[in-house]
């Protein structure tokens, strides 16, 4: 099936579907800011070399619940109940597989260029690479089994340098991964735009994923303990810059949702402080002489900024939150604290432009913006 026919398919199908969920992507800015994905996570052996795992991934959102826009022997695609196309990816040369889970060779434009999955009841592991680039994303999961929610919040899954603490960290989560595919993404280290100025490109690097006490930090042991990491090689970014002139955000050219590659098709920005916060009209064709959207798109949206406040109240249709809301959707509009951005899958006709608007006192530093990505031919 070609793009045409997919989009008209998408269209027709619009109508008859509910208010699309915001499928909030994590913030790939400084460390401190980590991207968490709770899919899945596999245990760790001893110290391990995994140059020679050339694999690559971006970030993935998640498959929402769905419902089949027709027979099972139709070419028709399948759309999920937000409205949005999804299709599974077959496994790829490079992918890595194990244990039922997979960290894909390439999705959208990163590559994977060191990712592990290993085996249950290992608490650390190293990932080491050669760099051809500063750029990357570090992420790493942690699966608890036989523990509860509560029980495995009380551990951490840390990335370190060699012969330091965890840099970052995230918590660990019972309950066996719903999805095959491990999360594609994680921390960025260093400013947008400017990379990790620890690496050096074609001197070998590496990484250690370690299983520690939240409290402590110290290394810690459970039985069962699943651990996974993986490093990216990012794909070409697009900059946001504030007044200044001084990037504040880097974004992806192209991203992947559902198995399907979106590509950046317009850029909107502006001080959160003061003036006429950002709009973006999304991209037309002409049918019988009238502008159609081109949907569905994906929109990355919010505010950035050092000195930005995070708001209270996030969430769809938050009459009280203090931050921004994002207007011009069939299905009204949705919000999120100041100094938070993610995206939100637009399914085909559902608007014709987008705003951002304020809700309480705007913070005098930060910018706004948003950026439409509409589906690859």
């Amino acid at each position: 099936m070609n793009i045409t026919d997919l989009r008209d398919e998408l269209a027709t199908h619009a109508d008859d579907l509910g208010p699309a969920p915001d499928l909030v992507a994590g913030v790939a800015g400084r460390v401190r800011r980590t991207k968490r994905r709770r899919t899945a996570a596999a245990a760790s052996v001893a110290t391990l070399a995994v140059a020679a795992f050339a694999v690559g991934a971006v970030t993935s959102l998640g498959r929402p619940p769905t419902v089949p826009a027709g027979p099972p022997s139709s070419a028709a695609p399948m759309i999920g109940s937000d409205g949005m196309p999804f299709r599974s990816v077959p496994d790829a040369p490079g992918d890595v597989v194990k244990d039922g889970l997979r960290y894909r060779a390439r999705v959208a434009d990163d590559t994977l260029v060191a990712g592990f999955i290993g085996d249950r009841g290992q608490g650390q592991f190293s990932l080491a690479w050669d760099p051809a680039t500063t750029h990357v994303s570090v992420g790493a999961e942690c699966y608890l089994q036989g523990l509860t929610a509560e029980e495995a919040s009380a551990y951490m899954v840390t990335v370190s340098l060699p012969g330091t603490l965890g840099f970052f960290g995230s918590s660990c989560s019972g309950g066996r991964p719903q999805l095959r595919d491990l999360p594609a993404g994680g921390a960025v280290p260093g400013e947008p735009g400017q990379g990790w100025t620890q690496l050096t490109v074609g001197r070998t690097a590496s990484v250690r994923i370690q299983l520690v006490d939240a409290k402590t930090r110290k290394p810690a042991s459970v039985d069962g303990a699943q651990l996974t990491g993986a490093v990216y090689a990012e794909g070409a970014r697009t900059l946001i810059r504030d007044l200044s002139g001084k990037p504040v955000a880097a974004l992806p050219d192209v991203i992947e949702r559902e198995g399907y590659r979106y590509r950046l098709g317009g850029v909107a920005t502006g001080p959160l402080g003061s003036g006429t916060l950002p709009e973006l009209g999304v991209p037309t064709s002409a049918y019988a002489g009238v502008a159609v959207p081109k949907g569905p798109f994906v929109v990355s949206w919010g505010s950035v900024g050092a000195d930005v406040p995070g708001g209270t109240g996030a969430g769809t249709g938050s009459a009280e939150a203090s931050g921004l809301r994002l207007d011009g959707l069939r299905n009204g509009g949705e919000s999120r604290p100041y100094g938070s951005w993610g995206t939100t899958p637009v399914p085909a006709g559902s608007t014709r432009s987008m705003r951002l608007v304020a809700a309480g006192a705007r913070p005098v530093h930060g910018t706004a913006f948003i950026v439409v990505y509409t589906l690859e031919p």
